[in-house]
């Protein structure tokens, strides 16, 4: 009976597929074996070397603490001075200092001093002449050389008294007194050896394996260790054994291999050539049973061509091999079924896109033309007809209650129902809108206007009019709205942007809940307090960035303000729109800061706005506590060890702008940072990112040079730090408004 094709596939490959990955899986765990061997030698060194690297601290830290106290210590100096008329307590009292520093050393000591002069030896245990001390042949043998290559000793016997019968293994530091000059004395450190080696047991019982430590000779320190001693031949030749050059010690990480493991490796190179080879049988054999089996493939390639124009209930119920075409029929479906999430992951990536893509175009980082924009959103899936754009910044109130009200699931799902509102409302009034949150409390919208021109602002206000009305009745708080002015080239746009952003920071002025235009801002340039507002803003941004301007401008403020006429109600209006943007540059400092103003300062403002009867008063008062809230500040700050470092890449930046390399990546590496984290820290002690304040450095440059010099654009860039003149001219526009030249002409008059 013929096989089916099923059968001949399954039996003609099967074969190749077991031998080949038994090969390979033999081989790859051969090789498997000897890397691991490496790698668990090397993390032996690497454990034996930290161990050596702690022991040697302690014990560096042991030796210092003793010369500390040679060239510090008072009753040491009455020790072993000539006076001879010393009674008991004042021994006792030495012995207590003795002890002090004993108690100060890493592991568990005794101490003893040994006066030259007197020939007796002071120890915790008292006074004793040097012919009844126990370990006098180990302190005349040491006072006696006049050379130590190592600090400390070997282990060695030590008993205080000749009579004790039982003997301690300690290592030992003998310091002479005093350090430089002739040597009246010594200080003796011993240090028990079973304190080491339960220090190293508790070291390696965190890092996962046993440390044994030995003498340079390969007699190790724990005698009741059952490893047996290695000699100094083998330790050489084995490189587990890292010697420390400071004690001379050798820390031994166990044994090199285990002989079971290294059975198999021993064929290493040999099974990579059987796996290479397996591999290169298997494609032969593939190649030949494919050719072999080719008809059959292109008969199931051709039934799927067929399914393709026909419906599968026809094609099964004609199909000879039903099996195979249900399992192919399956395949299909899975396929299209795939094909069906790539494209709503494409959708999903759109979304992100269009995100992307209006701030850049609102805050003018991506310049195009008219065809390069309608390029753009064509591939977007954007509207691109329009007469007129107007751009509207919408601000939810008191968003400091918001949050304290809502948890973030809530207020992302207050935020999207906004959303949807203003989109449906648009709709009903024939609009087109482009909305996104870039900020936690602030709503962009590009409105597409398609009317007379004489109605479109009046439409665009209408529209959010509506808005805030539905969110009053229907909502728990409230929005305010600026609107920027109407422009006719998408090139424009960023201008009514940056226009919406100001007017609705404004809202301070004229209360929650406002639509605020040009109309309104113009309505009230003429008041008493609104052409202050300026420096309001700037006394709020100068004070954030501790750059000692505040001052000044405050100053600047009062002597505006005294030659005005000013009433109670103005007083709180000024206090207020202070505290509104001291409010937005807290919080862009960091969560310490932040929570200082909320906590402690932003009640106290308040208290100044409401009871401030003159003038006079609110000055001296609100100086004062502007001057506490630097100060705690400056505290909060100087208690972070990043604050001076970041204030010296600030000055660096203001140094070397004119630098073109100048990048948040090379000042990186010079003050020895990773990039993001500096970025991050600038963020936070400043309120502005790096390239930010980069760029306002050099445009600010830039200015001053175009209106007192007559150097040309082109060398103005080139002083600042722009190599490409089109560069310079993009980024002088985005902050000015004007390109260089234009600004130069409008500042003399042209």
């Amino acid at each position: 009976m013929k096989m089916s094709w099923y059968y001949r596939m399954l039996l003609s490959y099967t074969p190749i597929f077991f031998v080949v990955i038994s090969v390979l899986i033999f081989s790859f765990f051969a090789v498997l074996n000897d890397s691991a061997q490496k790698q668990i030698m090397n993390t032996k060194k690497v454990i034996a070397t930290k161990v050596s690297q702690v022991i040697d601290a302690n014990m560096k830290t042991a030796e210092r603490m003793t010369i500390k106290e040679i060239y510090t210590n008072a009753a040491l100096k009455e020790y072993f001075g000539e006076s001879g008329d010393k009674v008991l307590y004042d021994y006792f009292r030495i012995s207590q200092k003795m002890d002090e520093l004993s108690s100060g050393l890493p592991f568990s000591n005794s101490i003893y001093l040994y006066n030259a002069n007197s020939g007796k030896i002071l120890s915790r245990s008292g006074l004793s002449p040097l012919n009844q001390f126990g370990d006098r042949d180990f302190l005349l043998s040491a006072y006696s050389s006049d050379s130590n290559p190592l600090v400390w000793t070997n282990p060695r016997p030590f008993k205080e008294f000749s009579h004790e019968s039982s003997n301690e293994r300690v290592v030992t530091m003998v310091k002479f007194y005093p350090d430089t000059g002739e040597k009246q004395g010594a200080i003796v450190v011993n240090i028990r050896v079973q304190a080491l080696v339960g220090f190293v047991k508790d070291l390696t019982r965190l890092d996962g394996g046993p440390i044994s430590l030995h003498t340079a000779n390969m007699e190790p320190f724990d005698k009741n260790s059952i490893q047996p001693a290695i000699t100094a031949d083998k330790s050489e030749q084995s490189s587990l054994y890292i010697t420390s050059d400071y004690t001379g010690w050798k820390y031994g990480s166990g044994e090199l291999t285990d002989k079971r493991l290294t059975l198999a490796s021993l064929f290493n190179d040999f099974w990579m050539l059987v796996g290479i080879a397996a591999i290169a049988t298997g494609l032969i054999w593939f190649t030949y049973i494919t050719h072999r089996n080719y008809k059959p493939i292109q008969a199931i390639a051709g039934r799927i061509h067929n399914y393709t124009k026909r419906k599968s209930g026809e094609l099964v119920k004609s199909a000879v091999f039903r099996d195979e075409l249900k399992y192919i029929e399956a395949a299909i479906d899975g396929l299209l079924e795939r094909a069906s999430q790539f494209e709503q992951l494409h959708k999903d990536g759109l979304l992100i896109r269009r995100k992307q893509m209006l701030l850049d175009w609102l805050e003018g980082h991506k310049v195009m033309n008219a065809a390069q924009w309608k390029n753009e959103m064509t591939e977007l899936q954007m509207p691109v007809d329009y007469q007129t754009l107007m751009v509207a910044v919408i601000e939810i109130d008191r968003f400091t209650h918001f949050t304290e009200i809502y948890n973030s699931r809530d207020q992302y799902l207050l935020k999207f129902v906004l959303s949807n509102a203003l989109q449906e409302m648009a709709q009903n009034d024939n609009m087109i809108i482009w909305n996104e949150w870039f900020e936690p409390q602030q709503m962009a919208v590009v409105v597409y206007l398609n009317s007379d021109s004489n109605t479109n602002q009046a439409l665009a206000i209408g529209a959010m009019k509506k808005l805030q009305d539905w969110i009053l009745n229907n909502l728990n708080f409230t929005v305010s709205i600026g609107i920027g002015s109407e422009v006719h080239f998408p090139l424009d746009v960023a201008q009514s942007y940056s226009e919406a952003k100001e007017y609705v920071s404004y809202k301070p002025v004229f209360g929650v809940g406002t639509i605020i235009g040009s109309g309104e801002i113009h309505s009230k340039a003429e008041g008493r307090i609104f052409p202050h507002l300026q420096l309001v803003r700037t006394i709020a941004k100068s004070f954030r960035l501790s750059d000692g301007q505040w001052q000044f401008h405050y100053t600047q403020l009062f002597q505006s303000l005294k030659r005005g006429r000013i009433s109670q109600s103005d007083i709180e209006t000024m206090t207020n729109y202070l505290m509104y943007h001291l409010h937005k540059e807290m919080s862009e400092m960091t969560e310490e800061v932040s929570r200082l103003w909320q906590n402690e300062f932003a009640v106290k403002f308040e208290a100044i706005a409401n009871s401030s009867e003159t003038l006079e008063e609110w000055r001296e008062r609100l100086n004062t506590l502007l001057l506490q809230l630097e100060n705690e500040i400056r505290s909060l700050r100087s208690t972070k060890n990043n604050y001076a470092l970041i204030r010296q890449v600030k000055e660096y930046i203001e140094i070397q702008y004119t630098d073109p390399n100048l990048s948040l990546n090379q000042i990186s590496e010079r003050f020895k940072m990773n990039p993001r984290y500096l970025s991050k820290l600038f963020k936070e002690e400043f309120g502005e990112k790096f390239m930010d304040y980069m760029l306002k450095v050099r445009l600010e440059e830039a200015q001053r040079l175009l209106l007192t010099t007559r150097l040309p654009v082109q060398d103005i860039a080139e002083r600042v730090g722009y190599v490409h003149v089109i560069s310079f001219h993009r980024a002088f526009k985005n902050m000015y408004g004007l390109p260089p030249g234009d600004y130069r002409k409008r500042a003399e008059g042209g």
